[in-house]
C-alpha cells in the first residue's frame, strides 16, 4: 500500500474529553469549572499526557481538589465522556486501502477499550504518553514519519489547527476534522484517488 492515513483520536474517532468531562468532575467537586480547568491546565495537563504523571497521580490530584471519584466508577467516568464517532466505524473499511496509524495525545488506559475491536486495522499506536511527546511537537511528528515505509502519501486528519501545520510542515497531507465528519468524504476522495 502507498497510502498512509494517520489518525489522531479525539474530535476525530471519539468525543473530546472537553468540555463534558470537567462539567462533571466539578458537578462531584462542587467547584467552579473554569477554575478547576486553569489549575488542571497549570499545574498537571502537559506532565499528564506525556506519562509524566500517572493515571493514579491524575486522580490523586483531582481528590486533593475536593473531587473524589470511586475507584471502580473511574473507567466509567472517563467511557462516558469518550464516545465513538461515526468515522471509527470506518476503520476496517479504510484499512483494505491503506495503512492506519493512530497519533493522539491521550492516556492509553483511557484509549485502549475503545479501541481493543479495531486493533487488527490499526498498524501502530502513537500514544503521547507511551512516545512521552505530544502535538504539535514537530519531535513526535518526525518520529512518527520514521515509521511510515517509504515512499508513501500521508494524510493526517486532527481537529486541531496547530496540529495541522505541524504535520503540513514534514510534507504530510493535512485535514480538520469538522464537527459534522465531513472530513470522512475527502479521506474516501483521497483512497480512490491514483497515488500521488
Amino acid at each position: 500500500m502507498d497510502k498512509t492515513l494517520v489518525l489522531d483520536v479525539g474530535g476525530v474517532l471519539a468525543s473530546n474529553l472537553s468540555p463534558g468531562l470537567w462539567e462533571q468532575l466539578s458537578c462531584i467537586g462542587q467547584c467552579e469549572q473554569q477554575r478547576l480547568y486553569a489549575a488542571y491546565k497549570q499545574e498537571i495537563s502537559g506532565r499528564l499526557w506525556v506519562g509524566e504523571v500517572t493515571e493514579r497521580q491524575w486522580w490523586e490530584w483531582l481528590s486533593a481538589r475536593g473531587i473524589n471519584v470511586a475507584s471502580e466508577l473511574r473507567t466509567s467516568l472517563i467511557a462516558q465522556h469518550l464516545t465513538p464517532l461515526p468515522a471509527l466505524n470506518k476503520l476496517p473499511q479504510w484499512a483494505e486501502q491503506c495503512r492506519i496509524f493512530i497519533m493522539s495525545n491521550h492516556r492509553t488506559e483511557w484509549l485502549q477499550p475503545l479501541l481493543a475491536p479495531y486493533l487488527p486495522y490499526i498498524e501502530r499506536l502513537h500514544i503521547s504518553d507511551q512516545d512521552r511527546l505530544s502535538k504539535p511537537d514537530p519531535a513526535w511528528f518526525q518520529h512518527v514519519d520514521q515509521h511510515i515505509s517509504k515512499p508513501s502519501s500521508v494524510r493526517f486528519v486532527d481537529d486541531s489547527e496547530r496540529n495541522l501545520a505541524a504535520a503540513a510542515h514534514i510534507g504530510w497531507l493535512a485535514t480538520l476534522a469538522d464537527s459534522a465528519g465531513n472530513w470522512t468524504s475527502e479521506v474516501d476522495e483521497w483512497l480512490h484517488s491514483h497515488p500521488q
